[in-house]
């Protein structure tokens, strides 16, 4: 009997070196935004699914309880929310499973080493419009090219329409009755196309579009109506008429530019010219964006061309940029232009610091699957958007642009009006800035590939209800900060009726995606709400909103203080 204590006490001490918490199985890395970024005032810990019970954020005498703000198959991840902060914060994390408990770090404590990350203020959850000059209106037909379609005719191949300029700054009226944010132009500089990808020359704008005088006009007007302007510049592919490319294609080997693009084989050889392209289309050779030489040329047209007034510049086209071009880009830039804003067609760059934000083509992809071919539910909806948002910083989450067009195709071609409207009202009200093609919002369909045809300037022949209702869009998006911010949560799913609400920093949205009337029951605080877009009131309470919603529609409700 005497032993029998110290066995006792033994026994204890296994059984909690059993239940010990396994330091190995929680991490946390202080150089990688996604565990802490400064500038957001987010820390964050991983975890294997369901094994802690508890997990306390630590700073200075603090404790801060974490919650679950998102979680997998395999792990939860946890997230404390602060004010913003820099990289002299020292923090530590308390985690407990129940039966133990451990510091993290087991000695001293964590401190940020992450560069901060801050977009422009001013582009946080903006509208675009994007436009291509050549489509858009013809507003000198002096210099219009020969062999044009006339204005209206369906897209041919590349065939120009003879829009310049000159034609978009005529149009400044209607960005006023639009009222986006910032205008987009899709590249304008010297090419043989209608839609300038395949640039010849970064160094002048095509002839057809005008010179840098109508540029410099139409740059003054638009921020003359109180908007951001916004150029695209492709630079991950040249045209095969580039004089770059030519010289390699006429002088081989001896080339003394044939390190600036991706090419497999000579002209020469047995195997012919062969070289990496965009699309896999030989009229768009890759560049070889690694070359520090090429880096210097690049950049320096680039940094030409922002003189003119730009207040952004879109990096493109390709999916992917080289990071070390990206990043030598950003930094160049950012130090010559603090309030720049330095978008691109590569969303990988967010968290090396080679971008502010990116143009979401899978989004557009997730939005077309669900809306308009039904291959995915409600929930996979949901679950592939909140991932979306979880794992990217929240900066450049409301900085990445959000759209519903490619280069195939016009989305009015594979949606009907009413599914449209549906999906316009979710990229209003999602995090993100929101784009429009020129065309789309009064309906237009014409399109081919990497030909979006021109604008139909007859207001008999446009869709007016779609034109009202993306007009309504962008002013309750301008009106409500809280709508351009960062906060998504889901507040109700329902895979069957084909129904899904979520809120946006207290702005409570529906959508009925299915073919039936569906009537819902969400969450939220009591008293009274306003359907924006209707104006009719609803009244919660008991903490509950109970609305019925009819098919194939939506409800933007704000609460009324």
């Amino acid at each position: 009997m005497k032993g029998l204590p110290q066995i006792l006490f033994l026994s204890l001490l296994l059984l909690q070196m059993v239940s010990a918490i396994n330091q190995d199985s929680v991490f946390h890395n202080p150089e990688d935004i996604l565990y802490v970024n400064p500038q957001a005032g987010e820390i964050r810990l991983k975890a294997p699914r369901n094994s802690l019970s508890q997990v306390l954020l630590i700073v200075a005498s603090r404790r801060i309880e974490m919650h679950i703000g998102y979680h997998d198959q395999n792990f939860d991840y946890y997230i404390s929310n602060l004010n913003a902060f820099d990289t002299t914060l020292s923090y530590s994390f308390l985690i407990r499973d129940g039966s133990d408990s451990l510091l993290l770090p087991v000695e001293g404590s964590f401190r940020p080493t992450v560069p901060l990350l801050q977009i422009p203020a001013w582009s946080a959850g903006m509208t675009y419009y994007l436009i291509n000059t050549d489509g858009f209106y013809n507003g000198n037909m002096s210099n219009d090219p020969a062999g044009k379609n006339e204005w209206g005719e369906s897209p041919k191949n590349w065939l120009p329409y003879g829009g310049d300029l000159l034609g978009i700054f005529s149009k400044i009226d209607y960005f006023r009755s639009l009222d986006p944010d910032i205008i987009m132009l899709a590249p304008i500089f010297t090419s043989t196309s209608n839609h300038k990808l395949n640039p010849k020359d970064y160094a002048t704008i095509d002839r057809a579009y005008g010179d840098t005088l109508d540029l410099k006009r139409l740059i003054q007007a638009i921020h003359g109506i109180g908007k951001k302007i916004v150029l695209s510049v492709v630079i991950t592919h040249t045209g095969d008429d580039f004089p770059a490319f030519v010289d390699i294609a006429t002088n081989a080997r001896s080339s003394k530019y044939l390190d600036w693009y991706r090419v497999e084989s000579m002209p020469t050889d047995s195997a012919g010219f062969k070289y990496e392209s965009w699309r896999e289309d030989s009229r768009f050779p890759l560049l070889n964006l690694r070359n520090p030489r090429l880096q210097n040329y690049l950049i320096g047209f680039i940094d030409y061309w922002t003189h003119f007034g730009f207040d952004g510049l879109y990096i493109g086209e390709h999916e992917e940029i080289d990071a070390g071009f990206m990043k030598t880009l950003y930094a160049q830039m950012k130090s010559k232009y603090p309030d720049l804003l330095l978008i691109s067609s590569d969303c990988r760059h967010s968290e090396t610091h080679g971008l502010d934000g990116c143009f979401r083509q899978r989004f557009t992809q997730i939005m077309i699957d669900y809306f308009v071919n039904n291959t995915i539910t409600t929930v996979q909806f949901d679950s592939t958007i909140q991932t979306m948002l979880f794992f990217n910083p929240p900066q450049t989450n409301c900085a990445n642009i959000i759209g519903l067009y490619d280069y195939t195709k016009r989305v009015g071609t594979i949606a009907n009006p009413d599914v449209l409207e549906l999906m316009y009202a979710f990229i209003f009200t999602f995090c993100g800035s929101p784009i429009v093609l020129y065309g789309d919002e009064i309906g237009m369909t014409d399109c081919s590939t990497l030909n979006w045809g021109t604008f139909n300037w007859n207001a008999q022949q446009q869709d007016q209800k779609l034109l009202s209702t993306i007009r309504r869009l962008i002013r309750i998006r301008k009106e409500n900060d809280e709508i351009r911010g960062r906060y998504f949560y889901t507040l109700y799913v329902d895979d069957v009726k084909k129904v899904y609400a979520y809120d946006r920093g207290g702005f409570i949205v529906i959508m009925n995606c299915g073919p039936t009337q569906s009537f819902v029951e969400l969450p939220a605080w009591d008293g009274k709400y306003i359907e924006l877009m209707s104006g009719v009131r609803y009244t919660a309470s008991s903490q509950k909103l109970k609305i019925s919603i009819d098919p194939v529609s939506f409800r933007i409700l704000k609460r009324e203080i």
